[in-house]
Order: C-alpha cells, then sequence, then structure tokens
C-alpha cells in the first residue's frame, strides 16, 4: 500500500499544532486588513472577534495561492507517496481550485484534489475520520477519495447570524439571499448543504432559533448515531452557551461536544452574534 498524506486547509478548525502533530498538511487562507494581508493561522481569533464586533470595517478574505500549495505538496511528498487534499467547499472559496493548480505544476499524478462540500468543523470531522481511515491501512486510494466525496451525506450544518449583511458583502450568501432585509426580531436559520449556504426558514424570536436550529441539527442521518458534535460562535459566548445548553438538554454529555469559536475565515463572513451546530452520524 502506499503511504498517504492529508492536505487541507485552516478553515478545517483544527487545532494548527494538532494538524502538526498528525502529520496533515494545512495551508491558511488570508485576511486583508486594510492593505495587508495576514495569513489567518497567525491571527488571534479571540481578538480577531473582538475588533470584528466593535468596527465599521469587514476585513476581506482571500484563498491561498496556488504557490502556497505549492510549497507544503513538495514538502509533503517528501514523505508521502500520494497526497489527498481536501478543502473548504468549492462555492464558498477558490482554495479548492488554487489547489488543483498547484497539484498540475507539482505532480498531479501524486496529489488528489477531492471536494468536501464542507466547512468549518464539517470539514474537520472529514479530515479526523481520512486520517483513522488511512491510519487502518485497508483502503485504497481511490476508496479514500469515495469516503470524502460522500461525507456530506452524513453531516449537519445549521447556523443563524445576527446581521446577513456580512454574507451579502462577503459574496458567499447564495440563494440565503431571499432573507435580506428581514424585518426586525427575525432571525435566519441557514444551512450548509452541497457546499452553498441555503436558507431554511425564518423565525421570531431569539428563544425559537436557538430550540429550531438546535432540533434540526440533531435530526439523525445515516444509522442514526450521533458520532461527532460541535457548538461554535463568531466570539458571542451568549449564542454558542444558549446553543451549548440547548443541545445537554437533549441528552447529549457535555465532554462529548467541542464548543469554540469558529475560524476566522469563516466567521468574518457570518459577522458577529452568529452561532451554529455541527453534526456527523454513523
Amino acid at each position: 500500500m502506499p503511504k498517504i498524506g492529508i492536505v487541507t486547509d485552516n478553515t478545517c478548525d483544527i487545532d494548527p499544532k494538532q494538524l502538526e502533530e498528525m502529520g496533515i498538511g494545512c495551508v491558511s487562507l488570508y485576511v486583508k486588513m486594510k492593505d495587508k494581508f495576514e495569513k489567518a493561522v497567525d491571527i488571534d481569533v479571540d481578538d480577531f472577534y473582538e475588533f470584528l464586533k466593535t468596527s465599521d470595517y469587514i476585513p476581506a478574505t482571500s484563498q491561498p495561492t496556488p504557490q502556497d500549495f505549492e510549497e507544503v505538496y513538495k514538502k509533503m511528498l517528501k514523505d508521502y507517496d500520494e497526497l489527498i487534499s481536501v478543502h473548504l467547499s468549492g462555492k464558498l472559496s477558490g482554495t479548492y481550485n488554487s489547489a488543483r493548480i498547484a497539484a498540475k505544476e507539482v505532480d498531479e499524478k501524486r496529489i488528489h484534489i477531492v471536494e468536501s462540500y464542507e466547512a468549518t468543523w464539517g470539514l474537520g470531522y472529514v479530515v479526523l475520520e481520512l486520517k483513522k481511515l488511512i491510519d487502518s491501512g485497508d483502503y485504497s486510494i481511490e476508496e479514500l477519495k469515495n469516503f470524502v466525496e460522500h461525507f456530506q451525506e452524513k453531516v449537519n450544518v445549521y447556523f443563524t447570524v445576527g446581521s446577513l449583511n456580512y454574507l451579502a458583502k462577503g459574496g458567499r450568501i447564495g440563494k440565503a439571499t431571499a432573507f435580506v432585509g428581514s424585518m426586525l426580531n427575525i432571525k435566519p436559520l441557514l444551512k450548509l448543504e452541497n457546499g452553498e449556504i441555503l436558507p431554511v426558514k425564518r423565525i421570531r424570536g431569539y428563544n425559537k432559533i436557538i430550540k429550531e436550529l438546535t432540533t434540526l441539527a440533531m435530526e439523525e442521518k445515516g444509522r442514526g448515531e450521533l458520532k461527532n458534535i460541535t457548538v461554535e460562535h463568531t466570539g458571542s459566548l451568549k449564542i454558542g452557551g444558549d446553543l451549548l445548553d440547548e443541545v445537554v438538554k437533549l441528552g447529549v454529555p457535555r465532554e462529548k461536544i467541542i464548543f469554540e469559536p469558529m475560524d476566522i475565515i469563516i466567521g468574518m463572513h457570518l459577522g458577529p452574534d452568529s452561532g451554529g451546530i455541527v453534526t456527523t452520524w454513523e
């Protein structure tokens, strides 16, 4: 069996130190602050979300360059025979396309770019599960690619935002444009499906959206056994904590739940006072 490595990007929400310890390559997207580009992995998450809450300026984001990928691929191919490169949904970012360009330049026979259709911990969980399959030594490269391509069928990603302005300005709003201009106290419930942000419904009242979001995120898929769950937020412990409490009320042990701020690239496009739940199922 060939020795197979994994490359992903920072939007997977897995701690960079953990990725390094697992031997997983990581390419960072960029944040543009005024006229300066910085790698997202070099920016403190908590400080950034505090800045976003009070600033009238919305930073821009940028995909990694093909050269960024080439650097990681060349380094990884010194230790691995083949690579599976899995990234933020191609419908949300040009990251996937940059990876494809770089693979052609480096060695497209040994580098397999696979569409995840995911973001945040939806991407993170496919990376972690893929690593387990590779370590088992029981799967061919084609079987591993197939696993990644179909992983989204086992994932729920539901979220709400404080304002749709951030998604609209960033061009990531997709079909959720139908919700722009909602009335006061109407909260949008959104989901990530097939790599695209889609509207679910408008809900009046904060408490109702917390309950509805949690209920939908906990809908069973596959064999109906909950495998992983993350509650995440964009620096708002209020909405994050309320979603967490609601999940625990449904009987999920607190120790099973990852609770943390989401990566700033995704969080920036959602804006302050946003939160969501990612679940994966057997």
